[in-house]
């Protein structure tokens, strides 16, 4: 396991342990989260890095952690044009069972798009959470705004550079050890506009989508193709086969089009 020096010298961050106050005043250790993977199914896939920050109390992180992890099994190519993690980086990493139990032990976990990191900690006995997901909460707060990825955000909400004294040339997309450093920031600007248990509603909800992401309404927001177009949204609820997010979202500006009288 790389040690906490790794990501430190990078954020010039001390190395000690915070707690993050929530807006109820309560301490709670809030640890952000990521993992890279040869795939996307956790069933038959494997992860093969892990990487954390925690936040501190009145901003910033700390506690830095990652680790490359043995998948035992070959990384596709596909994997790797996303990550650039191949087979030799891997060889003589540790097995996720020697590395995990130096991620347990927050009170709360945040990840971008955290049913993924969910889904492959719970596919391997591991139980993690309470979860916050910087992207679910996003899109509620920010949902104006034409995309919500992880990077997407980082430059919308103005934190090229995540943290102070972090060189925004050294980041790369994809590598969990940057990924929790962007994460961090966003769940930074959350906190300035939603109240905590906003964020712990919103996270056990179905993503919220505002804009199409496929289809002949690709581009297009919900509340405009609602208006022209309610059954083409009554299909998505009653006959698609699609994702459980893009159906409650159907079914949530239905619901909204029936509430205004439209």
């Amino acid at each position: 396991m790389r040690s906490n020096r790794f990501l430190r010298l990078l954020l010039r961050v001390p190395r000690r342990r915070g707690r993050m106050g929530s807006p109820l005043g309560l301490a709670r250790l809030i640890r952000v989260i990521d993992i890279e993977t040869t795939g996307t199914d956790p069933a038959s896939d494997a992860i093969l890095e892990i990487a954390s920050v925690d936040l501190v109390r009145g901003g910033g992180i700390t506690n830095a952690m990652d680790t490359l992890v043995r998948p035992g099994k070959p990384i596709p190519p596909g994997a790797s044009a996303v990550h650039h993690i191949v087979d030799e980086d891997v060889q003589r990493a540790p097995t996720l069972t020697e590395v995990i139990d130096r991620f347990r032990g927050a009170d709360y976990y945040v990840a971008h798009n955290c049913d993924f990191e969910r889904s492959f900690f719970a596919a391997r006995g591991i139980e993690f959470g309470p979860w916050i997901c910087t992207y679910k909460c996003a899109l509620r707060v920010w949902p104006e705004l034409d995309g919500h990825s992880n990077q997407e955000l980082r430059y919308a909400l103005g934190r090229a550079s995540p943290f102070p004294g972090f060189d925004r040339s050294t980041i790369s997309p994809h590598r969990a050890a940057f990924d929790v450093v962007v994460t961090a920031a966003i769940f930074e600007e959350l906190i300035k506009h939603a109240r905590w248990s906003e964020l712990v509603h919103w996270s056990r909800e179905p993503a919220l989508h505002t804009r199409f992401h496929f289809g002949k309404y690709r581009g297009q927001r919900y509340e405009a193709v609602v208006a022209r177009d309610p059954d083409y949204l009554r299909w998505i609820v009653e006959k698609s086969e699609l994702e459980e997010g893009i159906k409650y979202s159907a079914k949530y500006w239905l619901a909204a089009m029936s509430s205004s009288g439209e």
